[in-house]
């Protein structure tokens, strides 16, 4: 078995003295072409270091992935100043009495219906328990869109006759979230797909979550859904869904 040769040099890393090991040129002995340049206490560390920025890097990168991931589930309105947005969560914690009963909803068959008028915080307390469930390990699959984006892509989808995929990807996902249900009337092919969407969804013991000002008998009217549909409608919602009344803060004088 051959030697391996060393000679006495300085360690790159600590300065102290090692016996390094070396390999010379075969065609020429007074050659050194490699020398082992850190003593091996230095190699140890070296290497342990090299593996965590190889993890921090690894960390860094998912860590982006799924900030780009969130960045487009929530716009920006409704992300919380660190994650680049314009809300403050200590001032929505004072301003949604029922922000921690909201944020530990649990991700089951059961979803959540958050109503009350404009400005008691509904959307971004549902988009704060999205958040929560986004963090989780493995991360559900997440749809979130306004009441005017589903009316909109809901058509096109069937302008373009692509509504058998548009309607897997909402009633197949994860998570389901539409913001505003209510605020400005569907047409009677858009209503008839939210049902569509909703009945599937509860079938599967899938979540859906809802933000809207109206009570379930205001909602069926101002979506514009035909009185067959409605009851059964408002029968699944209540069935499956858990249902929170939120005031907005009173402003002193």
């Amino acid at each position: 078995m051959e030697t391996i040769e060393h000679i006495t040099a300085v360690c790159e890393d600590c300065q102290q003295t090692f016996e390094a090991a070396i390999a010379r040129s075969p065609f020429d002995p007074n050659r050194i072409i490699a020398r082992q340049r850190r003593c091996e206490p230095c190699v140890t560390a070296f290497e342990v270091r090299i593996a965590d920025e190889a993890r921090k890097a690894r960390h860094e990168a998912a860590r982006a992935q799924s900030e780009a991931v969130w960045e487009r589930v929530c716009p920006k309105l409704y992300r919380t100043i660190d994650e680049g947005g314009l809300t403050d969560p200590i001032q929505l914690a004072r301003d949604v009495a029922k922000l921690y009963e909201i944020i530990g909803h649990p991700l089951g068959h059961r979803g959540l219906i958050l109503r009350g008028d404009t400005g008691a915080g509904k959307t971004r307390a549902m988009y704060r328990l999205l958040r929560r469930y986004h963090d989780s390990i493995p991360r559900p699959s997440m749809v979130a869109m306004s009441a005017g984006e589903f009316d909109r892509s809901a058509r096109d989808a069937a302008g373009r006759f692509q509504l058998t995929e548009w309607f897997s990807s909402l009633s197949e996902s994860d998570v389901l979230f539409i913001d505003d249900v209510g605020k400005g009337k569907w047409t009677p092919a858009t209503a008839g797909q939210f049902w569509e969407v909703v009945d599937a969804r509860s079938k599967q013991g899938r979540p859906i979550f809802l933000t809207t000002n109206c009570s379930g008998e205001t909602l069926v009217q101002h979506i514009g859904l035909n009185k067959d549909i409605a009851e059964p409608l408002l029968r699944r919602l209540r069935e499956s869904c858990k249902a929170l009344v939120l005031q907005p803060k009173q402003e002193l004088n």
